[in-house]
């Protein structure tokens, strides 16, 4: 039998960021996949360090997040609810309507001919919106968008560029196979900071990243005017 996924309601947790430093092997890794450094490596150090505080308090904020699957058990009982209180609600007798009206300071103050309908409507709305929402997530397969490495990675490319001259690029081949692992200098820079600062993520994942903002970037530069 299948385990049964419960619902998450909870706001997402306000965490201080994690302050990181590197070691003096780790910092030495890292200038050793940064070729041609044309800054201070104090400067690249603290940039560096920064970049890694953040990554790693976007992270615990994104695991502290509900599962796909949760926000769905969410939005299923949330559905079942408005629709179950509409249900009761249309089939109140007047005496009791008018309990509530006569006691309830909100519906005493409401410009409406019967706020209890009102209120009964826009259950049902509510109602409908969370079961399209429901039916959208079933929809939406596979883990949840790294938002951390999508924020990070193009920090970590801009940081690239400015402190070596060089382009930023990406190359998933080793020679002429593909691999599927990011193998430009630029590549072996993003993979040495993340085998530092969190050896879970797969270079496969750091690959599509890193594809992905080039393609961004190219897109940008066709649109841009001139």
């Amino acid at each position: 039998m299948p385990t049964k996924i419960k619902p998450k309601y909870r706001n997402d947790p306000v965490q201080k960021a994690p302050s990181f430093s590197f070691t003096d092997d780790q910092i030495k890794r890292l200038f050793n996949a940064l070729p041609h450094v044309k800054r201070e490596r104090g400067e690249i150090i603290e940039q560096l360090a920064r970049c890694a505080s953040d990554y790693l308090w976007l992270r615990n904020q994104n695991r502290e997040k509900a599962t796909r699957a949760e926000q769905n058990a969410a939005l299923k009982e949330l559905a079942q609810f408005a629709r179950g209180l509409e249900m009761k609600l249309r089939c109140l007798d007047m005496d009791t309507e008018w309990e509530l009206m006569t006691r309830l300071a909100v519906f005493q103050a409401s410009d409406s001919k019967n706020p209890l309908a009102d209120l009964t409507d826009r259950l049902e709305y509510f109602g409908y919106a969370a079961t399209q929402a429901l039916q959208t997530g079933k929809e939406k397969s596979g883990p949840r968008v790294q938002i951390c490495l999508r924020r990070i990675v193009p920090r970590l490319a801009n940081l690239y560029e400015a402190v070596t001259g060089e382009r930023f690029s990406h190359n998933p081949k080793q020679k002429t196979q593909y691999v599927g692992r990011p193998k430009s200098p630029a590549g072996r820079f993003i993979v040495a900071f993340f085998e530092i600062v969190d050896r879970t993520v797969p270079q496969t994942l750091l690959s599509t990243e890193m594809a992905s903002l080039v393609k961004s970037r190219k897109s940008r530069s066709k649109a841009a005017p001139g």
